[in-house]
Protein backbone atom coordinates (compact mmCIF):
# COMPACT_ATOMS: atom_id res chain seq x y z
CA UNK A 1 0.00 0.00 0.00
CA UNK A 2 1.97 3.71 -1.10
CA UNK A 3 -0.12 6.43 0.32
CA UNK A 4 1.43 9.43 -0.53
CA UNK A 5 1.00 13.51 -0.34
CA UNK A 6 3.91 15.04 -3.21
CA UNK A 7 4.63 18.43 -1.55
CA UNK A 8 6.08 20.56 -4.44
CA UNK A 9 3.12 19.80 -6.33
CA UNK A 10 1.60 22.93 -5.03
CA UNK A 11 4.47 24.92 -3.88
CA UNK A 12 2.91 27.12 -1.32
CA UNK A 13 1.50 24.15 0.85
CA UNK A 14 4.82 21.91 0.54
CA UNK A 15 6.67 25.35 1.93
CA UNK A 16 4.07 25.73 4.40
CA UNK A 17 3.68 22.04 5.87
CA UNK A 18 7.64 22.45 5.81
CA UNK A 19 7.61 25.07 8.27
CA UNK A 20 4.84 23.55 10.51
CA UNK A 21 7.21 20.67 10.60
CA UNK A 22 9.83 23.16 12.01
CA UNK A 23 7.32 23.47 14.88
CA UNK A 24 5.99 19.84 15.41
CA UNK A 25 10.12 18.91 15.68
CA UNK A 26 9.95 21.44 18.57
CA UNK A 27 6.92 20.28 20.10
CA UNK A 28 8.45 16.84 20.13
CA UNK A 29 11.63 17.85 21.31
CA UNK A 30 10.06 19.26 23.60
CA UNK A 31 8.46 16.25 25.09
CA UNK A 32 10.98 13.76 24.19
CA UNK A 33 13.89 15.37 26.46
CA UNK A 34 11.42 15.06 29.08
CA UNK A 35 10.60 12.09 28.80
CA UNK A 36 14.20 10.82 28.71
CA UNK A 37 14.81 12.94 31.70
CA UNK A 38 12.13 11.54 33.60
CA UNK A 39 13.37 7.42 32.47
CA UNK A 40 16.56 8.07 33.39
CA UNK A 41 15.28 9.34 37.36
CA UNK A 42 12.75 6.01 37.50
CA UNK A 43 10.11 9.04 37.28
CA UNK A 44 6.36 7.99 35.58
CA UNK A 45 7.40 9.64 32.41
CA UNK A 46 3.29 9.49 31.13
CA UNK A 47 1.66 11.32 34.78
CA UNK A 48 4.36 13.02 35.83
CA UNK A 49 4.09 16.93 35.72
CA UNK A 50 7.02 19.33 34.30
CA UNK A 51 8.75 20.92 37.49
CA UNK A 52 11.36 23.82 38.06
CA UNK A 53 14.67 21.52 38.95
CA UNK A 54 15.86 23.90 41.28
CA UNK A 55 12.46 24.95 43.47
CA UNK A 56 10.41 21.66 42.21
CA UNK A 57 7.52 24.48 41.68
CA UNK A 58 5.10 22.54 38.52
CA UNK A 59 5.42 24.19 35.53
CA UNK A 60 2.10 26.13 33.56
CA UNK A 61 1.21 25.78 30.10
CA UNK A 62 2.36 29.09 29.65
CA UNK A 63 5.88 27.84 30.68
CA UNK A 64 6.27 24.75 28.30
CA UNK A 65 6.24 26.55 24.78
CA UNK A 66 9.05 24.94 23.02
CA UNK A 67 11.18 27.80 22.11
CA UNK A 68 9.05 30.44 22.82
CA UNK A 69 8.72 30.08 26.74
CA UNK A 70 12.63 29.95 26.97
CA UNK A 71 13.27 33.02 25.19
CA UNK A 72 10.27 34.99 26.72
CA UNK A 73 11.43 33.86 30.29
CA UNK A 74 14.75 34.96 29.28
CA UNK A 75 16.16 31.37 30.25
CA UNK A 76 14.91 31.57 33.65
CA UNK A 77 12.53 29.95 35.80
CA UNK A 78 9.20 32.20 36.57
CA UNK A 79 8.90 31.08 40.32
CA UNK A 80 12.44 30.74 41.46
CA UNK A 81 14.52 32.62 38.79
CA UNK A 82 17.07 30.66 38.51
CA UNK A 83 18.62 29.73 35.07
CA UNK A 84 17.44 26.79 33.34
CA UNK A 85 20.40 24.92 31.59
CA UNK A 86 19.77 25.40 27.32
CA UNK A 87 20.01 22.14 26.38
CA UNK A 88 16.25 21.51 25.93
CA UNK A 89 16.26 24.64 24.02
CA UNK A 90 19.22 23.79 22.17
CA UNK A 91 17.64 20.10 21.04
CA UNK A 92 14.50 21.89 20.02
CA UNK A 93 16.02 24.10 17.79
CA UNK A 94 17.86 21.19 16.07
CA UNK A 95 14.89 18.53 15.72
CA UNK A 96 12.78 21.56 14.40
CA UNK A 97 15.42 21.63 11.37
CA UNK A 98 15.65 18.15 11.20
CA UNK A 99 11.76 17.65 10.72
CA UNK A 100 11.94 19.74 8.51
CA UNK A 101 14.78 18.68 6.81
CA UNK A 102 13.44 15.54 6.27
CA UNK A 103 10.45 16.99 4.54
CA UNK A 104 12.60 18.76 2.26
CA UNK A 105 15.19 16.59 1.14
CA UNK A 106 11.97 13.70 0.40
CA UNK A 107 9.28 16.17 -1.08
CA UNK A 108 6.78 14.25 0.31
CA UNK A 109 4.37 12.68 2.93
CA UNK A 110 4.42 8.94 2.99
CA UNK A 111 5.38 6.06 5.16
CA UNK A 112 9.18 6.68 4.74
CA UNK A 113 8.65 10.21 6.15
CA UNK A 114 6.42 8.64 8.91
CA UNK A 115 8.64 6.07 9.75
CA UNK A 116 12.02 8.69 10.02
CA UNK A 117 10.22 11.21 11.88
CA UNK A 118 9.06 8.99 14.46
CA UNK A 119 12.46 8.03 14.51
CA UNK A 120 14.17 10.89 14.70
CA UNK A 121 12.02 11.72 18.22
CA UNK A 122 12.98 8.26 19.49
CA UNK A 123 17.18 8.76 18.79
CA UNK A 124 16.85 11.62 20.56
CA UNK A 125 15.44 10.51 23.64
CA UNK A 126 17.70 7.75 23.74
CA UNK A 127 20.60 9.03 23.20
CA UNK A 128 20.23 11.84 25.48
CA UNK A 129 19.26 8.87 28.68
CA UNK A 130 22.58 7.31 27.24
CA UNK A 131 24.58 10.27 27.50
CA UNK A 132 23.32 10.81 31.00
CA UNK A 133 22.87 7.28 32.25
CA UNK A 134 25.06 5.58 29.93
CA UNK A 135 22.33 3.18 30.08
CA UNK A 136 20.16 2.85 26.33
CA UNK A 137 17.01 2.26 27.63
CA UNK A 138 14.78 -0.60 26.19
CA UNK A 139 11.41 0.84 26.09
CA UNK A 140 13.17 3.04 22.86
CA UNK A 141 14.25 -0.04 21.09
CA UNK A 142 11.07 -1.29 22.03
CA UNK A 143 8.82 1.74 20.26
CA UNK A 144 11.26 2.04 17.85
CA UNK A 145 10.49 -1.81 17.34
CA UNK A 146 6.55 -1.29 16.77
CA UNK A 147 7.37 1.93 14.32
CA UNK A 148 8.88 -0.68 12.34
CA UNK A 149 6.10 -3.40 12.05
CA UNK A 150 3.49 -0.24 12.23
CA UNK A 151 4.80 1.21 8.89
CA UNK A 152 6.24 -1.76 6.92
CA UNK A 153 2.95 -2.73 5.72
CA UNK A 154 2.80 0.56 4.19
CA UNK A 155 6.17 1.35 1.99
CA UNK A 156 5.88 1.62 -1.81
CA UNK A 157 8.38 -1.49 -2.04
CA UNK A 158 7.15 -3.56 1.12
CA UNK A 159 8.26 -7.00 0.17
CA UNK A 160 12.19 -5.70 -0.93
CA UNK A 161 12.13 -3.65 2.34
CA UNK A 162 11.10 -5.83 4.55
CA UNK A 163 13.79 -8.35 3.34
CA UNK A 164 16.47 -5.94 2.82
CA UNK A 165 16.20 -4.67 6.29
CA UNK A 166 16.34 -8.30 8.22
CA UNK A 167 19.20 -9.34 6.18
CA UNK A 168 20.67 -5.60 7.03
CA UNK A 169 19.78 -6.06 10.76
CA UNK A 170 21.02 -9.36 11.13
CA UNK A 171 24.48 -8.59 9.21
CA UNK A 172 25.46 -5.63 11.04
CA UNK A 173 23.99 -7.41 14.66
CA UNK A 174 26.47 -10.50 14.13
CA UNK A 175 29.68 -8.07 13.20
CA UNK A 176 29.05 -6.11 16.42
CA UNK A 177 28.31 -8.92 18.31
CA UNK A 178 31.78 -10.78 17.76
CA UNK A 179 33.41 -6.96 18.11
CA UNK A 180 31.67 -6.49 21.57
CA UNK A 181 32.92 -9.64 22.55
CA UNK A 182 36.37 -9.54 21.23
CA UNK A 183 36.71 -6.11 23.13
CA UNK A 184 35.14 -7.80 26.22
CA UNK A 185 37.38 -10.30 26.48
CA UNK A 186 40.94 -8.62 25.37
CA UNK A 187 39.57 -5.81 28.28
CA UNK A 188 38.24 -8.65 30.95
CA UNK A 189 35.17 -6.58 31.21
CA UNK A 190 31.54 -6.86 30.74
CA UNK A 191 30.51 -5.07 27.59
CA UNK A 192 26.61 -3.58 27.04
CA UNK A 193 25.17 -4.83 24.29
CA UNK A 194 22.85 -1.87 23.64
CA UNK A 195 24.87 -0.52 20.81
CA UNK A 196 24.38 -3.51 18.66
CA UNK A 197 20.75 -3.71 19.84
CA UNK A 198 20.08 -0.38 18.93
CA UNK A 199 21.73 -0.87 15.65
CA UNK A 200 19.78 -4.07 14.82
CA UNK A 201 16.76 -2.24 14.96
CA UNK A 202 18.15 1.07 12.60
CA UNK A 203 18.88 -1.25 10.41
CA UNK A 204 15.32 -2.60 9.44
CA UNK A 205 14.69 0.62 8.34
CA UNK A 206 18.18 1.91 6.28
CA UNK A 207 18.38 -1.16 4.47
CA UNK A 208 21.63 -1.74 2.37
CA UNK A 209 22.17 1.53 1.10
CA UNK A 210 21.18 3.21 4.27
CA UNK A 211 23.58 0.96 6.15
CA UNK A 212 26.80 1.69 4.41
CA UNK A 213 26.12 5.36 4.51
CA UNK A 214 25.18 4.90 8.47
CA UNK A 215 28.35 2.48 9.50
CA UNK A 216 30.89 4.86 7.98
CA UNK A 217 29.30 7.75 9.34
CA UNK A 218 28.55 5.60 12.75
CA UNK A 219 32.44 4.89 12.69
CA UNK A 220 33.63 8.38 12.50
CA UNK A 221 31.57 9.66 15.20
CA UNK A 222 31.81 6.83 17.65
CA UNK A 223 35.45 7.50 17.71
CA UNK A 224 34.62 11.41 18.53
CA UNK A 225 32.52 10.56 21.08
CA UNK A 226 34.57 7.95 22.71
CA UNK A 227 37.39 10.51 22.86
CA UNK A 228 35.44 13.28 23.91
CA UNK A 229 34.23 10.87 26.84
CA UNK A 230 37.34 9.42 27.27
CA UNK A 231 38.63 12.95 27.82
CA UNK A 232 35.80 13.77 30.88
CA UNK A 233 36.45 10.30 32.50
CA UNK A 234 32.80 9.26 31.72
CA UNK A 235 31.58 6.10 31.08
CA UNK A 236 31.47 5.97 27.26
CA UNK A 237 27.90 6.59 25.23
CA UNK A 238 27.92 5.32 21.48
CA UNK A 239 24.19 5.92 21.54
CA UNK A 240 24.60 9.49 20.07
CA UNK A 241 26.73 8.42 17.68
CA UNK A 242 24.67 5.43 16.04
CA UNK A 243 21.43 7.61 16.61
CA UNK A 244 23.49 11.00 14.28
CA UNK A 245 24.31 8.23 11.82
CA UNK A 246 21.16 6.87 11.37
CA UNK A 247 19.70 10.41 10.85
CA UNK A 248 21.66 11.22 8.13
CA UNK A 249 21.57 8.37 6.11
CA UNK A 250 17.73 8.64 6.68
CA UNK A 251 18.11 12.38 5.27
CA UNK A 252 20.49 11.35 2.27
CA UNK A 253 18.22 8.40 1.37
CA UNK A 254 17.33 10.33 -1.60
CA UNK A 255 20.46 11.60 -2.66
CA UNK A 256 22.97 10.10 -5.16
CA UNK A 257 26.16 8.89 -3.24
CA UNK A 258 29.67 8.11 -4.40
CA UNK A 259 30.30 4.08 -4.85
CA UNK A 260 26.51 3.47 -3.40
CA UNK A 261 24.54 5.08 -5.64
Amino acid sequence: MNLSFPLFDMPVVGIYLIVISFLFGAVFASFITCTAWRVVRGEDWMLGHSHCDTCGHELSTADLFPIFSYLALKGKCRYCGSKVPPRDLIFEIILGFVFAGTLALHGAIDAPVVAALTLEVLLLGLSLADWDSGVIPDGFLGAILVTWIITVGFMPDMQAYAVEGVISAACVGIVMVIVTAVIGKVKKTKMSYGPTKLAMCLMLFLRYRGTCAAVCVAIVLGIVFALVCKSKKRKISLAPAISIAAIVALLLKDVPLPFIG
